[in-house]
């Protein structure tokens, strides 16, 4: 059901710019429609005005041109008529020159752009168009003769009204004072058409002759006409174009003319033709000036600035109106982008925390760093939106208080690791205090079953040592144990034998005589210590297990394989991963694998490299290589002087106890001082290396609780399975005051006085006791030994004792704790598999 909901929910999540978009949709689609209705009512005007502009330039010119041909051929027409040789050439002339005018007009019209033009412009221009087509059979008419000359000034005139109304129907811009100034135009123009009319009639008609009806109808019609169009077009102007109309109108060619004209209607009889060429002769030109001077006066004082204001509204309309709508969404994207931008750095800061910052933090927290809380949670990316701020004050909050819980979450393990160290400490030093105990047990047992469990008690003190110095190990902090000297690899990995419970089925075999540094040597046992372990418990309890070391280019090479079930490969890789990457340790899941993360920590602390693979008995091979670093570039401190001076080896274990370590014994290691808290110079050993005799140790008392200094195992080496229980092995290098064996005296084996200690510290024999121990009898009961021991060795143990115990006393209250100690749990469940 969560998972469903978290799914429609992601199914539903849009970018916020979508969501921005989606709000400002609305007000956007209304500001475009209020634009685009602007630049639409503009963008009709500035149409106009170029239509109007088109009209002048392709088709007002044209048009003029024509309309001139066409009077000049219509009073050539009816001069043709009126007879005479000298007006037929000159008809003829004026055909021509009107077919190549038409010709260019027909031209023009033809333009696509005339063609595709709105409003009355194509009907106009075909209205025309086939009234050329008539001029052919006018024209055959006049040369035959068989048409007045009123038909011929109608039909021409008709051409030419169509011709006036396609520059009437073009001339409109919009404007209603243009239009009004232009039509008045149009008619003065046409008024002076009614005059040429008018001359052309006259010339058919003998001077002072009688007109007919018809003639002297249709000139009293047009002289009307021709006046009432004028009168109009001079009072419908008014600017510049009035003032040039209304001179004309008051110049005296023109009254002449109008004077003229109304005594030819009142008489009915036509003037003296040199009369009407001259009034009309004196009145064409200037009206033809007055036209276009009018029209030009009109272009430049209304018609252009019309179309400025046209193009002025267009412009405002159409590109501001657009500018604003394309600034609004601009701005628009500005905000969403501004936004997301505020959104996204939020995210990146969480991210970061989530990916980098914290768990930098954790981390060096886990190191031991000291951590700041204000340096580590830096305020997140100032934002301008309020909401966003809020945002990001919220998460601020967070980081802090996640940061803050994983400091406190550090220091809640840290003082737990300090718990667990203090623990752990006790519990070595109950634990060295009962090895010591053990050893004096051992020292006066009486019977072989009595000191095979005395052993046995002893060797699992020796592994409940070595898991509480896990928990020291798990907890970051280093070991107490360390030497001076190098001690010898095959010596290192005899002590981590025998700190096994299944010590007896392990097999060292070593081929080198490198040796290890005495600092890392506590470290290098307990490392090996927990691979040899989980080889024998996951291997069947009749096999055995090999640890093999081997010197190689790289350093220092130990094998340990067992011959058990073996790993399957995905859980190998899985165990080489944690070892190789040296993981924190989890409580919740990793207690089961204790030894895998002390193996971890101790190869992570020294660099030191930790492989499992497949061994070739089907079983599991840990392969540890300690790194040149770790080993010593001399010979190590063997123990063959010091067996010479310690004197005979020590009583050996059971035969049991020994059957896999019955080879002939390497010299031991001293043990160096030890650099833990409460740390003083280890106690006598109370058993042999695996490999030798005991080092020579100086033993000042330690407080009660201090952590116990490292102490190689001290367990007898085994007797061979020849020996009978408890005789001990005979040692070339022995004293001459070694003990008989049991098969000779028939008693159980005794421990001697001083043969444990450091030849420094031993005194030389007095008196008979002297030969006694030089003739190898034995003591009588109760006779002790007296020695006179040298007066610069009392002095050396006296200062030996007083600083070690100093030390001991001071870092003993440095790393005390308050809970009780107790031994480690032997817990099974160490194993890795």
């Amino acid at each position: 059901m969560t998972q469903a909901h978290g799914s429609r929910a992601r199914l539903r999540a849009r970018p916020i710019r979508r969501r921005i978009a989606l709000l400002l949709a609305v007000p956007l689609a209304s500001l475009l429609a209020l634009w685009a209705f602007a630049a639409a009512t503009t963008l009709s005007d500035a149409r106009q005005r170029l239509t109007f502009s088109t009209v002048r330039d392709e088709v007002g010119d044209p048009a003029g041109r024509l309309t001139q041909a066409l009077q000049r051929e219509r009073s050539a027409g009816v001069a043709f008529l009126a007879g005479g040789d000298r007006a037929a050439g000159a008809f003829r002339d004026q055909v021509a020159a009107t077919d190549g005018t038409v010709a260019d007009f027909q031209e023009m019209a033809r333009s696509p752009e005339l063609r595709e033009a709105e409003g009355m412009l194509p009907r106009r221009l075909r209205t025309i168009s086939e009234s050329f087509d008539g001029l052919r059979d006018l024209r055959s008419r006049i040369e035959s003769g068989s048409i007045t000359p009123l038909q011929v000034i109608d039909e021409y005139s008709r051409v030419l009204d169509d011709t006036m109304r396609l520059v009437a129907a073009l001339a409109s811009i919009g404007e209603v004072s243009i239009y009004q100034h232009s039509n008045a135009l149009l008619q003065s123009y046409w008024s002076l058409d009614f005059m040429l009319r008018e001359d052309a009639l006259l010339r058919a008609v003998r001077a002072g002759a009688r007109m007919g009806t018809a003639e002297r109808a249709a000139f009293a019609g047009w002289a009307a006409e021709g006046g009432m169009l004028f009168e109009n077009a001079r009072t419908g102007v008014d600017g510049e174009v009035a003032r040039l109309v209304q001179r004309f109108a008051e110049s005296e060619a023109y009254t002449a003319y109008r004077a003229l004209e109304d005594r030819v209607v009142r008489a009915g009889t036509a003037p003296a033709a040199s009369e009407w060429r001259t009034t009309v002769d004196a009145a064409l030109p200037p009206w033809q000036v007055m036209a276009e001077e009018a029209g030009y006066a009109l272009q430049t004082e209304e018609v252009d600035p019309a179309s400025q204001r046209v193009m002025l509204r267009f412009y405002l309309a159409g590109g501001l109106g657009l500018l604003a709508v394309a600034v609004s969404v601009a701005l628009s994207l500005v905000f969403a982008r501004r936004i997301a931008g505020e959104l996204r750095s939020l995210q990146r800061t969480a991210q970061q925390l989530a990916h980098e910052r914290l768990p930098s933090v954790v981390a060096r927290l886990r190191r031991g760093d000291k951590v700041d809380v204000e340096a580590e949670t830096p305020r997140p990316a100032a934002a301008r939106t309020t909401e966003i701020v809020a945002v990001g004050e919220a998460f601020d909050a967070v980081q802090r208080t996640a940061i803050g819980t994983a400091v406190g979450e550090a220091e809640l393990r840290e003082n737990i690791n300090r718990v667990f160290v203090s623990l752990s400490w006790r519990s070595q030093s109950l634990l060295q205090r009962q090895l010591r105990l053990l050893d004096e047990m051992e020292r006066g047992a009486s019977s072989p079953e009595e000191l095979e469990k005395l052993f046995r008690l002893d060797h699992l003190t020796t592994r409940m040592r070595r898991h509480a110095e896990g928990l020291v190990i798990l907890s970051g902090s280093p070991t107490v144990r360390a030497w001076d000297q190098p001690v010898d690899a095959e010596d290192v990995a005899r002590a981590a034998v025998a700190e096994v419970e299944d010590y007896t089925r392990v097999e060292v075999a070593a081929v080198s005589s490198a040796a290890v540094h005495g600092a890392v040597v506590a470290d290098v046992i307990h490392l090996l210590a927990e691979l040899i372990e989980n080889a024998t418990a996951y291997s069947p309890p009749t096999t055995e297990v090999t640890v093999k070391i081997e010197r190689v280019a790289n350093g220092l090479a130990v094998e340990v394989i067992d011959r058990g079930v073996g790993l399957h490969p995905d859980e190998l890789a899985e165990l080489n991963r944690r070892v190789a990457d040296a993981v924190e340790f989890d409580l919740a899941d990793d207690t089961d694998r204790l030894g895998l993360f002390v193996v971890s920590r101790l190869a992570a602390r020294h660099g030191t490299r930790v492989v499992l693979q497949p061994s070739p008995y089907g079983g599991t091979t840990a392969v540890v290589l300690l790194p040149n670093g770790l080993l010593a570039a001399d010979e190590p401190q063997t123990a063959a002087s010091l067996q010479a001076a310690a004197g005979p080896p020590p009583v050996e274990a059971p035969h049991r106890f020994g059957r896999r370590l019955d080879r002939p014994r390497r010299p031991a290691v001293s043990a160096p001082p030890a650099s833990g808290p409460g740390d003083t110079a280890g106690p006598p050993p109370r058993r042999p290396e695996p490999a030798g005799g005991p080092p020579p140790v100086f033993e000042p008392p330690a407080p009660p609780e201090a952590p116990p200094v490292f102490e190689p195992p001290s367990r007898p080496e085994p007797a061979p399975e020849s020996m009978p229980l408890g005789a001990p092995v005979h040692d070339p290098s022995a004293a001459p005051g070694d003990p008989e064996p049991s098969e000779t005296t028939g008693r159980l084996p005794k421990r001697i006085r001083q043969r444990n200690l450091a030849p420094q510290l031993r005194g030389r024999p007095q008196g008979r006791h002297a030969a006694a121990a030089a003739s190898g009898a034995p003591e009588g009961p109760g006779e002790p030994v007296e020695e006179e021991p040298d007066p610069e060795s009392s002095r050396a143990l006296m200062a030996s004792l007083q600083s070690g115990w100093m030390r001991g006393r001071e870092e003993h209250e440095e790393h005390e704790a308050d809970g009780p100690g107790g031994p480690a749990d032997d817990d099974p469940r160490n194993g890795w598999r």
